[in-house]
Order: structure tokens, then sequence, then C-alpha cells
């Protein structure tokens, strides 16, 4: 019978599909990385991936009581990455995010002062979840630059196509927060992405200013 309980329970979690882990070290280093379990298209599924760990770093700093720092993320992004990749298509030159003192590296040779890890998983009813831990204290740094440098890694590894989708269903997401619901919502941790990565559009009226 246990057996059986933790069979089902596995199911329940999902399949596990990837784990993305960011690592940062001594003298401002930091080591991005994806390991992917199971997956039959990599570059979609790193689309899928980043969108949900977007809105779960927002749903975090909202948690912290660091909406304004959220809101500044959202649109130094749209900004600098979803407008300049959509509007040229792809852009030739790919834009170059601003990490501070941070330097994209490889492991080194020394344990991290702290690590954040995403587990995502693939539900039975298509839908998707991710598990998410990190290190405590300074998040309203720590949960943006983490999340900075898996963009851009993303800039760095991505074909143009997948980018492109990326910077659309960043986009889309803050259209969602916009006219449907904030992303402090719990519900839109799974509700915004699947709008993002989806086809449906906003409604006019929707999308008419309040008066």
């Amino acid at each position: 019978m246990f057996k059986r309980i933790m069979e089902r329970f596995r199911q329940d979690r999902g399949l596990h599909k990837a784990t993305m882990r960011v690592e940062f070290f001594p003298q401002d280093q930091v080591a991005p990385h994806i390991f992917w379990h199971r997956t039959q298209d990599q570059e979609s599924d790193t689309v899928a991936l980043v969108v949900f760990v977007y809105a779960r770093i927002l749903y975090e700093l909202a948690e912290l009581n660091e909406t304004r720092v959220a809101r500044q993320v959202i649109e130094y992004l749209e900004k600098r990455f979803c407008q300049p990749l959509v509007a040229d298509k792809g852009a030739r030159k790919r834009p170059k995010l601003s990490l501070g003192k941070l330097r994209l590296v490889n492991d080194i040779a020394v344990p991290p002062a702290r690590t954040y890890q995403v587990d995502f998983y693939e539900l039975r009813d298509g839908g998707s979840r991710l598990d998410f831990k990190g290190s405590l204290g300074e998040e309203k740094f720590y949960l943006p630059a983490t999340f900075m440098v898996i963009l851009q890694y993303c800039l760095n590894t991505l074909g143009e196509e997948p980018l492109m989708n990326l910077a659309r269903g960043l986009s889309r997401l803050h259209t969602y927060y916009r006219f449907r619901r904030d992303f402090w919502d719990g519900s839109t941790l799974t509700s915004g992405p699947a709008f993002a990565l989806g086809t449906e559009e906003i409604k006019a009226e929707e999308a008419a200013p309040e008066v």
C-alpha cells in the first residue's frame, strides 16, 4: 500500500523536465545552468521554463513587499529586452542586459555563496508547475539578478526564433498583469504563463483605460 501511495505522489508531482540553477560566487561571479531531464524540444521548453520562472520571481518579490522593485524589473525588461527584439524581428545585434558587476562564468572550484534553484514539472493535464528554493537575505537584489542572469544566458545561447518567442512571451505576460490580474495574485503563477505562451488576445473592452 505504501508503494502505491508513493507512486501516486510521484504522478501528482508531474514529470520532472528540468532543473535550473543559478549560483553566486565570490568576486561577483555567477554561474547559470539548465539541466534537462526530459525534453523533446529543448529550446521551446526553455521558453516555457523561463516564462514560468519570471512569473515566480515577480510573485516572490511581491510576497516580500518589494512590488516597486518588481515593477522596475517589468519596465526595464519591456524596454530593453522585449520591445527591441519584437520590433526588430530578432534584432541582428542582440541586446546586452545590465548585470552591474556580475560576470557570467562556468563552474569554479569553490562553493557558491548562495544558490537559487527551480525544478520544472509537466503535469498530466498538460499544465506545468515549478518548485522554487533559494538562499535567504537581500532578495530584492538577488531575485532580479537571478532572472537577469538567466535571461542573459538565453540571449547567449538560444536561436533566433525561440528568443523571439521568449520576448513575445514576456511581453504578453506584462500585458496579462496590466489588464487581467496583478503579479502578486497567486493564481497568476499558472494562469499568467498560460496566457503568455498561448494565442489568446485581450479583448478591446479589457484593454480600454479606466475612466
